[in-house]
């Protein structure tokens, strides 16, 4: 029999084996240790042992946080045209590829693209859902690839205006009658260009989601409706369903003022006259006065620029006429403030006056990706005149004009935050989207 200095002296050495195996990265051993010994487990000498080697397996656990690259997958989405036209092999032995102004058409609509972009030594680009993908095994466009686009865009007449002003805009329809806007520019002294694809059919209002308190608005015999926004908001598309809306439901003469025109209306129930700058006017000024005098009920402006532009559209606001134009600003508060400081710093008073008496409407809004990535959402700022909005647009105080459209929500109004709080609330955007639009008092 063995006594028990040498039944102790064996667990030890059992206990040193163990420890030598630790040591040597075999990651069983707690357990081992646990079932071989359970009449000594109280010993002092042998309790601390899997206390101890605990932390191995806790040290080697972050490998897997280490593994990142999943998320840095490429920026940008490729698309491949599927009949782009191969150039005979280089005397590098690689096979280049070209692209003409009829296949990029049709991939724009094919892709459901909302803007393409070229430029010479640069690759072709589309928008699709507010991203920029890149077109694939298409190489960067040479100088002479460039120029068969864009002799395929231009007249000779746009082309020398294009070479005096170092860029152009103008409108565009394809031979299967997809309309596009286009601008040509230079950039580091060579050519590039954007074409912006225009619906062949307009969206009405409440496809757009327009609020229905907008519609109402639009019956109205005179006063000014601004539609504002940042580039890309949508401004056009959602002043074209309002020009729509009217030429369905009401017999009224509609005159467009447009640079350049984007949509070709059809009479329905109104008579709709559009006028182009530089080819039907030769300036937004003379157009603007000679409307006075062409018997029109209704008004569009594309864009209000300069204080002449402002001034003339007060004054025919002021001989009885709906003008509905829009502005580059971000909100209603912003928009206000930027028509006013459009007048030279004597005037501003009188502007503040006249402002508050012609104008109708501020309809702010912006674009966002539907949390789902089915598409885009608009996001709205509805201002409405009252008298509380009146006053503080007389006295010049425009950022109390934010807190003025809160107090008004039981009239329909609604600030741009709210609203993409109440988005983010049923599911449409993600919170985080709708923080974007969070402002404190006096932004």
């Amino acid at each position: 029999m063995q006594n028990m200095d040498d039944i102790l002296q064996e667990n030890v050495d059992s206990n040193t084996v163990q420890q030598t195996v630790v040591s040597d990265g075999v990651e069983q051993m707690p357990v081992v240790q646990q079932a071989d010994v359970p009449s000594l487990t109280q010993t002092t000498q042998v309790q601390p042992e899997p206390v101890v080697a605990q932390p191995e397996p806790v040290v080697a656990q972050p490998e897997p946080v280490a593994q990142p690259e999943p998320v840095a997958q490429p920026e940008s989405v490729v698309v491949q045209p599927e009949s782009v036209p191969q150039v005979p092999e280089t005397n590098s032995g690689q096979t280049a590829l070209r692209i003409t102004l009829d296949q990029l058409v049709n991939l724009c609509i094919e892709k459901e693209a909302s803007d393409i972009h070229f430029r010479e030594g640069g690759r072709v680009a589309l928008r699709v859902g507010g991203k920029i993908i890149f077109v694939e095994n298409i190489d960067v466009l040479s100088k002479e690839e460039l120029e068969s686009v864009i002799s395929s865009l231009v007249s000779n007449g746009d082309r020398e205006k294009l070479e005096h002003d170092r860029e152009i805009d103008f409108s565009y329809t394809h031979t299967n009658g997809v309309s596009f806007r286009v601008n040509l520019f230079y950039q580091k002294g060579m050519l590039a260009g954007v074409m912006r694809m225009i619906n062949k059919n307009i969206p009405s209002i409440a496809d757009l989601g327009i609020p229905e308190n907008v519609r109402n608005i639009l019956d109205l015999r005179e006063g000014l409706i601004l539609v504002c926004g940042t580039a890309g908001s949508g401004k056009s598309t959602t002043i074209q369903s309002m020009i729509e809306h009217i030429n369905k439901n009401f017999v009224k003469h509609i005159l467009t003022l447009e640079n350049p025109i984007e949509y070709v209306y059809e009479d329905k129930k109104s008579i709709i006259t559009q006028r182009e700058l530089g080819k039907d006017a030769l300036t937004m000024d003379k157009a603007l006065n000679s409307a006075i005098r062409m018997d029109a009920n209704v008004v569009m402006v594309s864009e209000v620029k300069s204080y002449e532009d402002l001034d003339n559209l007060l004054n025919l606001v002021e001989t009885g006429h709906l003008v509905i134009a829009s502005m580059q600003t971000r909100d209603a508060s912003q928009t206000v403030e930027g028509m006013v400081s459009l007048y030279p710093v004597d005037l501003r008073m009188r502007a503040q006056d006249r402002i508050a008496n012609d104008l109708v409407s501020i309809v702010a809004q912006d674009l966002v990706e539907k949390q789902d990535q089915s598409g885009l959402i608009a996001v709205f700022e509805l201002m409405f005149m009252n008298q509380s909005i009146k006053q503080v647009i007389r006295r010049g105080n425009f950022v109390q004009l934010r807190t003025a459209i809160q107090s008004a929500a039981n009239e329909g109004m609604i600030t741009m935050d709210s609203y993409a709080y109440e988005l983010a609330q049923q599911g449409v955007i993600t919170q985080d989207q709708a923080s974007e639009y969070a402002r404190g008092e006096g932004e």
